[in-house]
């Protein structure tokens, strides 16, 4: 049998991990449905002779795909065998689970989140650009929030530029890393467990030890968020 639920929370789970495992998308059915859901139905289920092959085709639509050790995991994981890089890096951070409503938009492996820095990134091209159209400024802005994800380079945005033939002058620079670095720190991360940086910066600075410069209070701060650090870590 196809249950359309669990495969869409596995693939939602998938979206926002990059691996997922039995029991954590079988916690979360438990905690937001009125299903009491174990590990081991998951896996029953998953194994069933007929029931299973039909689940796993439908997964495997979403680009969800599983891997031995009861975990759900991404194509991407599997063909460029990712598995242990990327399981290894997530160790000791907590899952971000959403409530339901906002859970199962990822579920449709084609949604795009795009957070208000996204949006400020986009005016911002559009407005430094007037020769493009504004869907041409979108399909940009949408390619860099997808760089944002990846460990930030400064070189790898202005080289899209550069092959978009967009010149930049040295002003623009400045302020296009600036939007992009606030767009890394707001986007969802699957290294993360889809926490975006700024957020897993706020659960773990608790357990940070004091910074060994001095940071000024009026100083941006160092948390990315844009604010003053007296208005933010340093509150």
């Amino acid at each position: 049998m196809i249950n359309k639920l669990w495969i869409d929370y596995a693939s939602a789970a998938v979206q926002l991990y990059g691996i997922a495992p039995f029991g954590q998308v079988a916690d979360v059915i438990s905690a937001q449905t009125e299903e009491q859901v174990s590990e081991e139905e998951i896996k029953r289920w998953i194994e069933d002779p007929f029931g299973g092959s039909l689940a796993k085709a439908a997964l495997e639509q979403r680009f969800v795909y599983l891997h031995p050790g009861n975990f759900f995991v991404g194509q991407w994981i599997v063909e460029f065998d990712e598995f242990e890089s990327h399981w290894a890096q997530q160790q000791g951070k907590p899952f971000y689970v959403p409530e339901q409503q906002e859970l199962l938009l990822w579920s449709d492996p084609h949604y795009f989140h795009k957070p208000n820095e996204y949006w400020a990134l986009q005016k911002w091209i559009e407005s430094e650009f007037a020769e493009i159209s504004r869907e041409y400024a979108e399909g940009l802005a949408e390619d860099l929030q997808m760089m944002a994800e990846d460990p930030f380079s400064p070189e790898k945005i202005i080289s899209e530029f550069e092959r978009r033939d967009l010149k930049l002058q040295a002003s623009q620079i400045q302020a296009l890393l600036q939007l992009v670095t606030h767009l890394h720190n707001h986007t969802r991360q699957q290294i993360i467990r889809g926490h975006t940086p700024y957020e897993l910066f706020q659960l773990e600075k608790q357990f940070l030890r004091p910074l060994p410069v001095q940071v000024g209070r009026n100083d941006p701060c160092v948390c990315g968020s844009g604010k003053k650090y007296k208005k933010c870590c340093g509150a």
